[in-house]
């Protein structure tokens, strides 16, 4: 029989990685399963381990915490468990300064878990890279998908010519204002760009205000804007005509997609995921190399660009997202996961 019953154990607080699970959640239900998702940290153990006995399989949405949570679920219950890796596994350990003790401890731990699920290939590969999966074990690639989006809270963009008498070129960035996001970067791209192009800023984090002290020429010009932390939506990213993206690294960027399916190019430095995302319809959305002002020379081609052959090359990368494909590659994922 088709396991039905699936319980999520989540991250409350992990933007794109929470976005998911909510779209993963919402997507098993309108199929008719029986989707639990309960946030691990603020949920008490005997409702873990009662919602566990009660469900089918468990399913870890990130591979750290709720992985930890779940490997023990699985041990207590028996019942199998499914890990979603969101990252590259290597580049995540070392941005966060791990020890060679916790690694060699979260080796052990992965043999717990009966299948992992990756976002990308290149997520899978640098899992593979620091694990050798067991005889019992499975690894599937999933790319995330898009749901359709809803416009959200409205946001303010300025868009005055930053005293060129030239209409303004508008970008963006959507994100979590922290180092493995880069968003430094983001400064000395826009130093390399005209003087009509502004940067408003959407989102929070540690490095916010080592950000302002650092702009603050380009604020006072007026083409810096930081504009807070706002809810996910469609209105995030449509003020622009094209939105930023100088990640470290990444998995399968939801950033970019929600770009995309808005009808917004998103250009990005060429690490491994995005080359991954692009290289087939759109490798002019990256830039040839990691410096600011390859960024800016990449935001300077997709203008020149005729706007249609952009247009119908980002529909292609979206539409192979879509959330059907989604769903329906977690639900044969699921459906093949069974008591170990």
């Amino acid at each position: 029989m088709t396991t039905r019953r699936i319980l999520l154990l989540e991250e409350s607080t992990w933007g794109g990685v929470h976005t998911m699970t909510r779209t993963l959640a919402d997507a098993l239900t309108a199929q008719g399963w029986q989707v639990t998702a309960l946030a691990w940290r603020q949920t008490a153990w005997t409702t873990l381990v009662n919602a566990a006995k009660c469900h089918d399989v468990i399913v870890a949405t990130h591979n750290f915490g709720p992985t930890y949570c779940g490997a023990a679920l699985k041990a207590i219950t028996g019942k199998p468990l499914v890990c979603w890796v969101h990252g590259p596994l290597l580049d995540v350990l070392n941005e966060a300064g791990t020890s060679a003790l916790k690694k060699l401890w979260l080796k052990l731990l992965y043999q717990r878990v009966t299948q992992f699920v990756c976002v990308s290939r290149t997520t899978q590969d640098a899992l593979l890279n620091v694990i050798q999966l067991g005889k019992l074990q499975t690894c599937t690639v999933v790319p995330n998908g898009i749901a359709p989006m809803a416009d959200g809270q409205t946001i303010h963009v300025h868009a005055g010519h930053g005293g060129t008498g030239v209409p303004p070129l508008l970008l963006g960035y959507v994100g979590r204002l922290s180092a493995e996001k880069r968003p430094h970067l983001l400064l000395d791209t826009l130093r390399f760009l005209p003087d009509e192009a502004q940067l408003g800023i959407v989102g929070e984090g540690p490095m916010h205000r080592k950000m302002i002290h650092a702009g603050m020429d380009l604020m006072y010009q007026g083409r810096v804007h930081f504009l807070g932390k706002h809810p996910s939506g469609a209105s995030l990213y449509k003020p622009w005509h094209m939105t930023l993206l100088t990640s470290r690294y990444e998995g399968c960027p939801m950033t970019a997609l929600e770009s995309l399916a808005c009808g917004v190019p998103c250009v990005s430095l060429p690490i491994p995921a995005m080359r991954e995302l692009y290289d087939l319809d759109a490798p002019y959305l990256l830039a040839r190399g990691d410096a600011p002002v390859a960024l800016a020379e990449a935001v300077m081609t997709v203008r020149s660009l005729p706007e249609q052959q952009v247009r119908d090359d980002m529909a292609r990368i979206v539409a192979r997202h879509h959330i059907d494909g989604f769903v329906q590659r977690w639900q044969e994922v699921l459906g093949a996961t069974r008591l170990s």
